[in-house]
């Protein structure tokens, strides 16, 4: 299935963007280098086929294919070879909903509870801030991202209406229009309110008003006659398993099937402001208007780039590439424009590697070759604001809730300042004014520190990281490494406990559960924490997507814990007859570690997690 590049998004989502050596390579010096370049990668990763489209001066330059689509005949990738897009089909369906926007018969502040008056939402927030629909396509809504079990989900022709069911529960985690969270849920509502304003299917209003007009010939939301010869083969990465085609329900966000030359059509739409080969589609303003977010506390900040209406703008180069990525059953696919040079390009794959989303930053680097470097002008930082603003951080924006319990314990990102910039993330960022922050050699400022009644956070476009009181981070080391001490020191004291149980020497000492009961506790309060983190790893949907004997077992280990932990302190308290004072702190601290840690992961739906509706 598509997991592994679902959980590197999970994991991933734990922070900001990392920066990676291929920006600071040279860039291949013509188009006959950078074929070259990208086969070569390709070929090291074994990625078995693949498409590029290259775009200069708004037009195409480059039309490359790579390798097979099918591994068992080795029939080669042709210009007819059908990719999924994957969550690129989000670009879609953000113009839709903005065709609808553009004819007066939408508004991007409507309340989702208003269009979609069937729908539970929960939000604590709704009085002041109700989830609206520009929340949902800018990933603003504070949604939790699909649950693993949503990712199984097939039905070919299941109606949106249905599908919007089945992909809940909808609850924002904090207010609305404040904080970025990738989620695929939002889109998929977005595209049942298009068509409930339509009146259409949404695969049927979008084939009409924008993918058949554009000529993408080979564009279907679902496998159809059409293209069912066409669609390629798709491979696990490593040992290149082949993967099983999913036709999902939740169309909007990640269904849509297309070539790769169809796809160049988009960007191409995007570069013309709207217009390709003499017909308009949109406005330039509603070109404008899908790469500007407006939704989080980073716009109000100051901050001009970020995730907008299905559009990601990435600031990392010489000039802004606004764009999407996508990955799903194996497959993988990229598409960015430059609209300040012209230049675009789209890449995709038949096998989910990350090394497919490295040869697109090579062809971003030829495209921008000839780019003069920005040049940045740092402004000063007060004494008061490098004091208040450096310390320890933390993302307050995971994907899925219950990834906080990992963030709160073993995500510390320090910042500090050094003259007129701040070393965050392994990285110089310069400051420009009023907050805002460009790393050395970006295109635009892409972070921004705000002071807020919660506290100092550090803002980017798709994330949010908050400053960590002192007190906290010292009691959260301090209770991470005592636990760990009193673990190892259960796990040697067992050494000597357990023998001597076996041989009946410690009925007059107190006997043996005073023993076995804290053990367990401390232990199982342990496997509770990395239960879930091992499932995490295993890339595995048959473990993760459904009730499994290995899900069941992560969640008994999680409600037992606790259970274990007030036994042992019970015994604490009230010891058996001949318990030894060893014994009894042995529970004591035991029991309250097991107790605490069990009441941190409660808070975090962490006793009780059902992996598959994580």
């Amino acid at each position: 299935m598509r997991v592994r590049a679902l959980v590197a998004a999970v994991l991933a989502s734990l922070g900001l963007l990392a920066a990676n050596d291929c920006w600071a390579q040279e860039p291949p010096a013509s188009l006959e280098a950078l074929d070259v370049a990208v086969g070569e990668v390709l070929h090291a990763a074994r990625i078995p086929g693949a498409a590029l489209i290259v775009i200069e001066d708004e037009r195409i330059v480059l039309s490359r294919n790579y390798g097979v689509a099918d591994l068992s005949t080795r029939a080669p990738v042709v210009n007819e070879t059908v990719f999924r897009a994957g969550s690129i089909s989000k670009s879609f369906t953000a113009i839709g909903v903005m065709m609808l926007v553009e004819q007066g018969r939408l508004s991007l502040d409507a309340e989702v509870a208003t269009l979609l008056p069937d729908l539970a939402i929960h939000n604590d927030w709704r009085a002041s801030d109700p989830v609206r629909l520009v929340h949902l396509l800018e990933h603003t809504a504070g949604f939790n991202d699909i649950a693993f079990r949503h990712y199984l989900i097939e039905g070919r022709d299941v109606p949106l209406s249905d599908a919007i069911n089945l992909y809940g529960p909808y609850q924002s985690r904090w207010r609305p229009g404040t904080r970025t969270s990738y989620s695929n849920a939002g889109p998929i509502l977005a595209g049942r309110v298009i068509e409930t304003v339509s009146g259409e299917r949404f695969q049927d209003f979008m084939a009409r008003r924008l993918t058949t007009p554009l000529g993408m010939t080979s564009a279907y939301w679902t496998l159809e006659p059409e293209i069912a010869g066409r669609v390629s083969r798709s491979y696990r990465p490593g040992d290149l398993a082949e993967e099983r085609f999913m036709d999902i329900p939740g169309r909007p966000s990640g269904s849509l099937n297309l070539t790769a030359s169809d796809l160049a059509r988009l960007p191409l739409l995007m570069l013309g402001r709207g217009t390709l080969d003499g017909v308009t589609y949109f406005t330039p303003a509603t070109a404008e208007r899908i790469e500007t977010p407006v939704g989080n506390d980073a716009v109000r900040a100051g901050l001009r780039y970020g995730y907008s209406l299905g559009n990601v703008a990435d600031t990392r180069g010489r000039v802004v590439f606004f764009g999407h990525d996508g990955s799903i059953d194996g497959f993988v696919a990229t598409y960015a424009y430059a609209p300040q040079i012209g230049a675009a390009y789209v890449l995709m794959a038949n096998s989910a590697a990350d090394e497919v989303l490295d040869a697109a930053r090579l062809v971003r680097s030829y495209l921008e070759r000839s780019v003069v470097a920005p040049t940045i002008v740092a402004q000063p930082i007060s004494e008061r604001d490098q004091r208040v603003w450096a310390g320890q951080y933390q993302i307050m924006t995971p994907r899925r809730h219950f990834l906080a319990a990992v963030v709160g314990l073993t995500q510390w990102e320090g910042a500090s300042f050094e003259a007129d910039a701040l070393l965050f993330k392994g990285q110089r960022w310069l400051h420009v004014g009023s907050g805002l922050f460009q790393a050395v050699g970006d295109a635009a400022p892409s972070l921004a520190i705000i002071e807020t009644t919660e506290g100092v956070r550090i803002q980017s476009g798709v994330g949010a990281h908050r400053r960590v009181p002192d007190l906290e981070m010292s009691a959260k080391i301090a209770s991470l490494v005592l636990f760990i001490a009193c673990m190892v020191g259960a796990l040697a004291y067992a050494v000597l406990w357990v023998p001597s149980a076996f041989m009946g020497r410690l009925q007059s000492r107190g006997g043996v559960a005073l023993r076995f009961w804290p053990f367990a506790a401390i232990i199982l309060s342990a496997a509770s924490a990395l239960g879930p983190l091992a499932l995490l790893q295993t890339d595995d949907l048959a473990i993760l997507g459904h009730p499994s004997i290995v899900g069941w077992s992560v969640l008994a280990v999680s409600v037992v814990a606790p259970l274990c932990a007030l036994i042992a302190l019970a015994l604490a308290i009230v010891p058996p007859r001949g318990a030894n004072m060893v014994s009894r702190v042995f529970a004591c601290c035991c029991a309250l570690l097991a107790g605490v840690a069990c009441l941190y992961l409660a808070a975090h739906g962490w006793i009780g997690l059902r992996i598959w509706d994580a």
